[in-house]
C-alpha cells in the first residue's frame, strides 16, 4: 500500500465527528512534532480542543507504531497514569483523536519554576513509580510494535551499535575497528539488560520533553514505544535528560528516593539497585547522543544540536564512576576525544541542518 503523501484533512473531520460529539466549524493548527515523523494538529471548536496525529502506515503488519500507541495509551489510562485520554483511531488513515493536554512541557516548566522546579521532579518520580508497580500489570507484550523486552540483543543493536554508527562514525566523524568496542558492548549490553524475575513497564523516552503540565499536574506522552525491561532505564532518562540537566546533586537525591520506595515495595535492595543504574544510564547516555546526532545530521532537525555537548558532558561523567570501570575500551575511545572537537562536530551538525532548513522552506 503507497503511504499518502498529504495530510487526509476530510478524514480527520470525520473522524472526529464519528468519534465525539464535536461539531463544526474546526479551526486547524500544525504543531510541531520534535523528532517525530508523525503530523500533529491542534483542532480547535467552539467547546475547547482536541488533538490529531497522522502517522500513515508503512506496512499492514501488526502491531504498528500506531496500534502501540492507541494499546498503551488505553492501558496506562485504565491503571490510573495521567496519559490524554483517547477520543478515536483509525487504522487505515493512520489517524488518531487524541486529549489536548497543551503545549507546556516540563522542559519549559523546569526553566521558569524556580524553587518549584524541586516539586514537579518530584512528582516525576511519583508518576514514574505509580507506572512501574500499575501499568507492568496486565501488559500484553503482543501489543509492543518494536520488540517487547528491552534485553540483551535490543540494546546491543538498537542503542550501542547505534551509538557507534551515529555519533562515533557519523558525527565525530572517527574511523572505528569494529572489533575495538565490540567486547565492552557485549558486556555491558548484559549487564544492563539482565532481566530477572522482575521486570518492569518501560516507556523507553520518559524525559522533560514527554511530560507536559497541566495546571500543577504532569502527563506522561509518547508511549509508542514501551516494552518490559529493568527499573532503572526510565529514571535515568530523567535525571540525565540534556534537556533540562538537573544539578548532580538533584539527581542524587532523586535516585536515592526512587532506589529506596522501589526496595520497599518490591524487595529489589537499594545496592542492587543503584549497581544496576548505573549501567543502565550509561546505555541510555549513549543511546541519546547517538538520537541527537542522527536528528541533527540525517533529519536535519537543527536544534537537537544544541543538546550533544551536555550528553557528552554527562558520559565523561560517567565513565569517571568506579561501577561501571570494567569499560576501559569504551572510556579510552571517549577520553582521547576532547571536548573542543565535539563541540566543533555539534556546531558543524547544526549548520548543516540549519541551511537544509532554510533550502526547504524556500521550496
Amino acid at each position: 500500500m503507497p503511504r499518502p503523501t498529504s495530510f487526509p484533512k476530510s478524514s480527520a473531520e470525520k473522524l472526529i465527528l464519528e468519534n465525539t460529539q464535536i461539531r463544526g466549524p474546526f479551526l486547524w493548527e500544525q504543531l510541531y512534532g520534535d523528532g517525530s515523523e508523525r503530523v500533529f494538529h491542534r483542532v480547535s471548536h467552539g467547546k475547547g480542543s482536541l488533538v490529531v496525529v497522522w502517522s500513515p502506515l508503512k506496512d499492514q503488519r501488526f502491531p504498528n507504531e500506531n496500534d502501540s500507541y492507541v494499546y498503551m495509551g488505553q492501558h496506562l489510562l485504565n491503571k490510573g497514569i495521567p496519559v490524554p485520554e483517547i477520543y478515536g483511531y483509525s487504522r487505515p488513515e493512520g489517524l488518531t483523536l487524541l486529549e489536548d493536554l497543551g503545549s507546556v512541557h516540563l522542559q519549559q516548566a523546569a526553566r521558569s519554576a524556580g524553587e518549584n522546579v524541586t516539586a514537579l521532579y518530584h512528582q516525576a518520580i511519583e508518576l514514574l513509580f505509580r507506572m512501574q508497580i500499575h501499568a507492568t500489570e496486565d501488559l500484553d507484550t503482543r501489543n509492543c510494535f518494536d520488540t517487547p523486552f528491552y534485553d540483551p540483543p535490543f540494546i546491543f543493536k538498537r542503542e550501542l551499535q547505534y551509538f557507534q554508527w551515529s555519533f562515533l562514525e557519523g558525527a565525530l566523524q572517527l574511523e572505528i575497528d569494529q572489533a575495538y568496542l565490540e567486547s565492552d558492548f557485549s558486556l555491558l549490553a548484559t549487564r544492563a539488560g539482565q532481566i530477572g524475575d522482575q521486570v518492569f513497564f518501560v516507556h523507553r523516552d520518559f524525559q522533560s520533553r514527554n511530560l507536559i503540565v497541566k495546571g500543577n499536574l504532569l502527563y506522561l506522552i509518547d508511549f509508542q514505544g514501551a516494552r518490559l525491561g529493568p527499573p532503572q532505564y526510565d529514571l535515568a532518562s530523567l535525571l540525565l535528560d540534556p534537556y533540562v540537566q538537573l544539578p548532580d546533586s538533584m539527581q542524587a537525591e532523586l535516585l536515592r528516593i526512587h532506589g529506596k520506595k522501589l526496595s520497599e515495595l518490591t524487595g529489589i535492595s537499594v545496592e542492587d539497585f543503584l549497581c544496576g543504574f548505573f549501567h543502565v544510564a550509561l546505555c541510555r547516555n549513549l543511546q541519546v547522543l547517538a538520537a541527537f546526532s542522527f536528528l541533527s545530521k540525517r533529519k536535519k532537525r537543527s536544534h537537537f544540536a544544541q543538546y550533544i555537548m551536555p550528553a557528552w558532558r554527562s558520559l565523561r561523567r560517567l565513565l569517571t564512576d568506579a561501577r561501571v570501570s570494567e569499560y576501559e575500551s569504551l572510556a579510552n575511545l571517549v577520553n582521547n576525544q576532547s571536548d573542543e572537537m565535539v563541540a566543533k562536530a555539534a556546531a558543524r551538525l547544526e549548520r548543516e541542518a540549519r541551511s537544509a532548513e532554510c533550502k526547504e522552506k524556500q521550496r
